[in-house]
């Protein structure tokens, strides 16, 4: 008689889903954290992937279930796609992908969450949420255009709060004593590109700042700034009062490194500003803003990539090219 011949076993999708694939998320949901480093390396220059340990961890174990079957039977584990609805199984494996946990849209909620805390002056909290969301950009997987834009929106937002939490922090921890370098750093904070609420809420601090270090003229730039965003009706008596007193007084008792006719970006390891036309370096992820000496330092806003590193760009998708990266090099600030 016959005999039954089992079918060879496929490939497991695990091993599948690195093959041919660039995008460091894949790598990290089917567990190779070693060759997700390497590309993150070699795209973006992680050079300390300590921060990034747990988070690794979750995407991984987020891919995998556990299904139960009758007593006694073995239970049935399962990797978990994206595309489940489309993706096929062939003697080699399938062609799905991995169902990674980190989204566009739970990175958006994230950053809502930092919001939040921001608005409540949770500044602690708010750099937390901000700095890890950043990170969790990373492993992202996306499918299209849109959310590959939407994500590089997302970690825009997040390393100019990042930046602005560093800068408010050190202003209120390390120069509280110091009023001249604490009107720098509430004015450098301004410049931060952030929500307009945030943004009222840091031209009100420099302005009452600057009056107080009878800075009148900086004052009244600050406070023209804060009525252009249209403030509430106490607010804007507020500025309109220190309007007032800096036409009667139209000097600047302490001479500060500002300059806002000058456009500049903010060094968050010297504090310092660089000025357009002034050599820069960048992180090679977030592409945050350094002064040169600090090339070869691991990135003060995400805390894993090396500043001034050239890399080919970070891969979200797998429709992306090959190459995307910016030059990392030193450069100037134009």
């Amino acid at each position: 008689g016959g005999f039954f011949a089992p079918p060879t076993m496929g490939t497991p999708a695990s091993q599948r889903w690195p093959q041919a694939s660039s995008v460091p998320g894949e790598h990290v949901a089917a567990g190779s954290f070693d060759t997700a480093l390497q590309l993150l390396k070699r795209q973006v220059g992680v050079c300390d992937a300590s921060p990034l340990k747990q988070l690794f961890v979750s995407v991984a174990m987020g891919c995998q279930v556990v299904v139960s079957g009758t007593p006694g039977a073995p239970v049935v584990e399962s990797s978990l796609h994206r595309n489940f609805a489309e993706h096929t199984w062939t003697p080699r494996g399938t062609s799905g992908l991995p169902g990674v946990s980190v989204t566009v849209a739970s990175l958006g909620e994230r950053v809502k969450t930092g919001y939040k805390s921001f608005t409540e002056g949770k500044l602690p909290e708010a750099q937390a949420s901000f700095t890890q969301t950043l990170q969790m950009g990373l492993v992202c997987c996306v499918d299209t255009k849109q959310e590959l834009d939407e994500l590089r929106d997302i970690m825009g937002v997040c390393k100019e709060y990042v930046t602005a939490t560093l800068i408010e922090t050190t202003r209120r921890e390390k120069f509280k004593e110091d009023p001249v370098r604490n009107v720098e750093l509430a004015a450098y904070l301004t410049h931060c590109k952030m929500q307009p609420l945030h943004s009222l809420i840091s031209l009100r601090s420099a302005m009452t700042s600057a009056v107080k270090l009878k800075n009148f003229n900086t004052a009244a730039s600050f406070a023209r700034r804060l009525l252009e965003l249209n403030p509430k009706a106490e607010h804007k008596e507020q500025a309109l009062k220190v309007l007032k007193v800096c036409d009667g007084n139209k000097s600047n008792a302490e001479q500060i490194e500002y300059d806002e006719r000058n456009p500049f970006v903010v060094c968050t390891v010297t504090f310092k500003p660089v000025y357009r036309g002034s050599p820069l370096s960048r992180c090679g992820f977030c592409n945050a803003p350094f002064d040169p000496s600090c090339k070869g330092k691991v990135c003060a806003v995400c805390k894993v990539a090396e500043i001034g590193y050239s890399g080919t760009g970070l891969q979200n998708s797998r429709q992306q090219s090959g190459r995307g990266g910016r030059q990392q090099k030193e450069e100037s600030f134009d």
